[in-house]
């Protein structure tokens, strides 16, 4: 895969510079060329996530692509000066790859989903082309520290024979989990897509366009699931500002 050549480094991680078409066109070229590799999309809370979990910061350095999810990394990257294209949310990646989905025969595997949604997108996708191959699995909670259920997972995975793994866990579960076991998964490509299969399932609904360009897809999302949503956006979107703040001094004193 041609890694872009433009990143922005933030808190000492590098973010690609890259449009979610361009993205997509990536992704595709490595399945293609049958060269492995797995894609994160972090946002603002991924951040609080990388303080002291080392095992996410190895996700992070050894992703293939690295996609600004976040709006909070677009603001950020502006007053750092190192402006990024656009965000590139896991959920509009999907959807194009979806619509790539459409036109060419895949073997695709679904990780992942909460009552039902991984079932439901699978209809959803065999409804646009009957030639897919789809597989899914919802592991039990709490998998994370359980040997056996990880070990059935990479299993059901590697005899489905999938080219491509989405991985709907939560963070940082998804990327712990592709990171640790990607050299035992026979898989091309893997992505960690965050609460993406809810919305293309239909079970939940995303916030209005001008909500989303506005920036405030976040305030959206609290206010329609606070109670687990409140510590990710309240602290994390906190910390992320004071990483920014912190980043700007730092790089306003070198200059002088």
């Amino acid at each position: 895969m041609k890694t872009p050549e433009r990143k922005f480094i933030f808190n000492n991680f590098s973010i690609d510079d890259i449009t979610v078409e361009e993205a997509s066109a990536e992704i595709f070229d490595m399945i293609k060329r049958k060269k492995k590799g797995f894609v994160v999309t972090p946002n603002a809370a991924h951040f609080l996530y990388l303080k002291d979990d080392e095992e996410f910061q190895n996700a992070y350095r050894k992703a293939s692509l690295v996609l600004p999810d976040g709006q909070s990394l677009l603001l950020a990257s502006r007053l750092l000066r190192t402006p990024l294209k656009e965000r590139c949310t896991g959920v509009e990646l999907f959807y194009l790859m979806c619509e790539r989905f459409k036109r060419e025969k895949f073997r695709i595997f679904l990780l992942g989903g909460e009552n039902g949604s991984e079932s439901m997108a699978k209809e959803k996708l065999l409804d646009s082309n009957h030639d897919l191959v789809i597989g899914t699995y919802s592991p039990s909670r709490g998998f994370e520290g359980d040997p056996e259920e990880k070990e059935k997972i990479i299993r059901t995975i590697n005899s489905f024979e999938a080219e491509i793994l989405f991985v709907f866990l939560g963070s940082p579960k998804s990327e712990k989990f592709i990171s640790e076991n990607f050299d035992s998964l026979k898989v091309n490509t893997a992505l960690s897509l965050g609460a993406t299969l809810d919305y293309y399932s239909g079970r939940k609904k995303r916030a209005p366009r001008w909500i989303r360009e506005a920036g405030f897809e976040w305030f959206f999302r609290l206010v329609k699931d606070p109670l687990r949503l409140w510590k990710r956006y309240l602290i994390g979107n906190s910390y992320f500002l004071f990483l920014t703040v912190k980043q700007f001094f730092r790089n306003s004193s070198s200059k002088v």
